[in-house]
């Protein structure tokens, strides 16, 4: 929420600067944009096209040709052919043997669905680097874009045996096992996930959400867990992981092996637990949205978790 919030606020002062301020406010989103890995691929093209075009000599030599591929990509990404071979072109002119060519290169082809040539570019490339992470990833993007799901899995699994740390890898793997519905897969994935990152609370509802997908009171219990660890850090302001623990708190309380084991919290502990992120809830969305309070009123009332 506050990273959407941040390139919100950023995208605002770039339509607010006019012509004469429009360099700097246009620089740091795009900055932004690429520190925070988001592809806004429509107000990239747009911004980037006009900043290259007007003040690419106010850019240094570093930032040019990252504004360059940015740029590229995104025109790609909109189907804006004639800028994105423009800009291609002018990356491979000045990095002939880059990589960042080569990426370019084969995502041209893939974007007009040339696929045969971007998959000889990628092969070519492989056996010149056969460990080379970006090609490797580039061979499951291009079976994710054909729609391959079963090999894109295949491959990013072979990948992720290799290059254990990535955690983009782990997560895009398990966006790929829950699109087949392979949810034990996809929470193995999502841990890993979580254990890379232990601070990211996205992280924490991913898996539980995984978890509470899976069913039965033991996944339950911990998705409970996962919830409260994500309400937690985020100081309450996890609308997800808030809504998460009342649903997983329903499943456990009316489950009949939800007593069973060792250190389990009562029912009663998991029914205060879940009645004080309602109320959360209701607060939040009274201060930041109050004509969904009732519809909020009613999913808890039905839950159990807010007053009648």
């Amino acid at each position: 929420m506050a990273m959407k919030r941040q390139l919100e606020s950023a995208l605002a002062e770039v339509e607010h600067a006019g012509k004469r301020g429009f360099f700097e406010p246009a620089r740091r989103y795009l900055q932004l944009v690429r520190e925070q890995k988001v592809r806004d691929s429509e107000h990239v093209a747009l911004l980037g096209s006009q900043l290259l075009r007007q003040h690419r000599h106010r850019l240094r030599e570093e930032e040019l040709w990252l504004v360059t591929e940015q740029v590229a990509v995104a025109a790609l990404d909109t189907r804006a052919f004639e800028l994105a071979i423009e800009l291609v072109r002018d990356v491979k002119k000045k990095f002939p043997d880059s990589q960042r060519t080569v990426r370019l290169t084969e995502m041209y082809f893939e974007a007009r669905g040339l696929y045969d040539d971007a998959e000889r570019v990628i092969t070519e490339q492989l056996e010149e680097a056969p460990e080379s992470q970006m090609l490797l990833k580039r061979q499951v993007a291009l079976e994710k874009t054909k729609g391959n799901t079963a090999a894109a899995i295949e491959l990013l699994r072979k990948y992720v045996d290799v290059f254990q740390t990535d955690r983009e890898a782990w997560e895009e793997l398990g966006e790929l096992y829950l699109q087949v519905q392979m949810y034990p897969q996809a929470a193995t994935c999502y841990e890993e996930v979580l254990l890379q990152n232990p601070a990211c609370i996205a992280s924490y509802v991913q898996y539980a959400d995984v978890l509470y997908t899976i069913g039965g009171a033991s996944n339950y219990r911990t998705a409970t867990t996962y919830y409260a660890a994500a309400i937690d850090l985020s100081n309450g302001e996890n609308a997800r992981a808030l809504y998460g623990l009342c649903a997983a708190s329903v499943q456990l309380t009316s489950s009949k092996e939800a007593s069973k084991g060792k250190d389990v919290p009562s029912s009663k502990d998991v029914e205060e637990l879940a009645m004080l992120a309602g109320k959360t809830l209701m607060r939040r969305y009274g201060e930041e949205a109050p004509d969904k309070v009732p519809l909020v009123l009613a999913t808890l009332k039905a839950q159990g978790f807010a007053e009648s």
